[in-house]
């Protein structure tokens, strides 16, 4: 299921484009590591280390552990050398430590991973173990058994039986060997299995946020700056199967410790997205900073699922600003288009065309194009331009149809290259459009539980007109309603009912009669709100809105704006019903959306009523006891 070998290499390939040749002797999970240069015995030497497999999958019987002492002066391999060699944890925590001789190119390990330690091999005259082609050394140790950070320390003894001189002859060599750790999730009562891959240091545990829609993996770290500076990268990745839709239709946001980070997102395979931590050094040092003290010794690799992605959708819709997206005919580009402004395309009024050209892997704009568009309606040709240019990948001009019918958008001759793409939508008559004095939105999201809590089904929920005015109802959220005179509770009283409402639609009513005309959704019963027709509530003084919008940025304390509100209950203009009073909260905290409401409300953003509509619903939770 997961090809994450070959993936890997692509990775590690890019990884040393990207930091070039390191000082540091250091390595990511390539399975060939080299240390610094020493200068020992009059001639410049170093240390090559490999390590097979370099990826734990969890059933390797042993790990080959190989040395190889080269002269970097003349690129010769030292054959006939002794080292002492001491092998450290991520933690800095000796696990093995041992004198090996080879006379031949390599020392030759094996180590097989073990809660207990033991060697199994020959030995010398001197009591140092042999490690050579013909009998190659086997150490049973408390090594990978999972992936992680490992310290190497050989210090060279001898080369043909005779000691060494130099001022240091300790090599160092740290090196993360990669794991892979499957682990599941439950997305919306649906179990997904997933991968995740770790180059540094083991992953403690894993958690999905179902409310957040994010995924986070935990790994220990030191966040010290000498030790940082010590590294050139962590690298980590996740593998999600596409069958996860948070994920595969919406666009990814990546997180270190809560910190916004730009990571690499590959979404070029058929059955899976990888999505790549790879953080410098320079990188962690900018973050440290930022980085909460209490997860001074974790780094916490977070997913979190963002807006819609640009992809073809079945229901896309020009009407509704959605972009459209065709593969050309020759697979080479991926067209986009979209429309302004958003709605019904009409006979003689100018629409905006807005096209990108995308790549059809890993969807990233293309820049430097010249193109033909060609558009047709009902079969005729009404434009045609030849070479046209979008040289930063997107492109946008003006277009008007005479008359209602078929139309037709084809790209094609996209950088002189024989392959097209085309669109197809509907010119539609013109509808007179519905005009009101008052309006109000059946809000995004209102046909699930919930609004009601806030009373943000309808916006605004509690509305003050004259007689003889118009109030129109926009349906903004993505399933139909109604607008219905009467409540759950005791049915429609017959004054007006607008039927179902598609999405987008929209339904106007004229009161003539004074009065309060409760309203709902028949669909949807927990959706209320009321009119009130010839009566208006009382103005909020300056001084309440001047409070509010201290109280928003944190000028007063909670005690100073409550008193406002007393103040308008008592005078009042604040009207709450007395059977609704300590209902519907256990907390008394006062929710921040009430806080942001008093900044909009200070700023002129939302009206009078809106924010009154808040301050009831502190009363009628019980924040505020009356």
């Amino acid at each position: 299921m997961y090809n994450m070998n070959q993936k890997f290499l692509l990775v590690f390939f890019l990884i040393l484009l990207t930091f070039g040749m390191s000082q540091f002797a250091y390595s990511g999970g390539s399975g060939s590591e080299s240390s610094d240069v020493l200068f020992i015995n009059q001639n410049y030497f170093k240390i090559e280390l490999e390590t097979n497999p370099s990826i734990l999958e969890g059933n390797e019987e042993h790990i080959i552990f190989d040395i190889t002492t080269i002269n970097d002066d003349t690129g010769q391999v030292v054959l006939g050398t002794e080292h002492s060699v001491e092998i450290f944890d991520g933690q800095g925590n000796l696990v093995v430590d041992f004198d090996v001789y080879s006379p031949d190119e390599k020392i030759q390990m094996l180590i097989v991973p073990s809660q207990n330690l033991n060697f199994l091999g020959e030995t010398m005259e001197n009591g140092v173990w042999l490690a050579s082609n013909d009998s190659p050394l086997t150490i049973e140790a408390p090594l990978f058994l999972e992936g992680g950070l490992v310290d190497v320390q050989m210090t060279l003894l001898s080369i043909d039986s005779e000691p060494v001189s130099g001022t240091n002859t300790t090599f160092q060599i740290l090196f993360t060997i990669g794991e892979f750790i499957p682990f599941s999730i439950d997305i919306d009562d649906v179990t997904h299995d997933l991968m995740f891959a770790t180059y540094f240091d083991k992953i403690e545990n894993f958690h999905y946020d179902q409310r957040d829609k994010k995924l986070t993996a935990q790994m220990p770290f030191n966040w010290d700056e000498n030790f940082i500076e010590s590294i050139p990268f962590v690298h980590a990745e996740y593998y999600l199967p596409k069958t996860v839709d948070i994920f595969e239709n919406h666009e990814i946001l990546l997180t270190v410790n809560g910190i916004s980070y730009f990571g690499t997102i590959d979404r070029s395979g058929d059955d899976e997205i990888v999505i790549h931590f790879l953080l410098s050094s320079k990188k962690l040092l900018k973050m440290i900073d930022e980085n909460p003290s209490y997860l001074n010794e974790k780094m916490i690799f977070g997913i979190q699922s963002g807006k819609l992605r640009d992809v073809q959708k079945s229901d896309a819709s020009l009407e509704e600003g959605d972009k459209i997206i065709q593969l050309s005919s020759e697979e080479d580009w991926k067209f986009h288009l979209s429309i302004s402004p958003k709605g019904k395309i009409n006979p003689n009024n100018d629409v905006t065309l807005h096209i990108e050209f995308h790549d059809p892997v890993s969807n990233a704009i293309i820049q430097q194009n010249v193109y033909d568009l060609d558009i047709f309606l009902n079969g005729n040709l009404i434009e045609s331009k030849k070479e046209l240019e979008a040289p930063d990948g997107t492109d946008s001009l003006k277009v008007s149809f005479n008359e209602v019918g078929a139309a037709l958008v084809r790209i094609s001759n996209v950088n002189n290259f024989d392959t097209s793409g085309e669109f197809s939508f509907k010119v539609s008559e013109l509808k007179e459009e519905i005009e009101g004095d008052h309006f109000i939105d059946i809000t995004v999201g209102s046909a699930l539980p919930g609004c009601e809590n806030d009373n943000s089904c309808y916006i605004s929920h509690n509305l003050n007109i004259e007689s003889n005015q118009v109030v129109l109802w926009d349906n903004k959220d993505c399933s139909a309603h109604t607008v219905t005179s009467g409540t759950p509770d005791e049915g429609s009283s017959g004054i007006f009912d607008s039927g179902v409402i598609s999405a987008g639609d929209k339904f106007s009513f004229k009161f003539e009669e004074n009065g309060t005309f409760d309203y709902y959704c028949t669909l949807h019963p927990w959706m209320i709100g009321s009119i009130t027709v010839g009566e208006s509530k009382p103005s909020v003084p300056d001084w309440i809105k001047n409070n509010a919008g201290w109280w928003a940025e944190g000028t007063i304390n909670d005690d100073s704006f409550i008193q406002g509100i007393q103040f308008l209950i008592k005078e009042d203009i604040l009207k709450i019903p007395p059977t609704s009073q300590g209902e519907g909260s256990d907390s008394n905290e006062i929710p921040a959306w009430i806080k942001n409401n008093a900044g909009w409300w200070a700023d002129g953003t939302i009206d009078d009523s809106t924010f009154v509509n808040g301050i009831e619903y502190l009363v009628k939770s019980g924040i505020i006891v009356v």
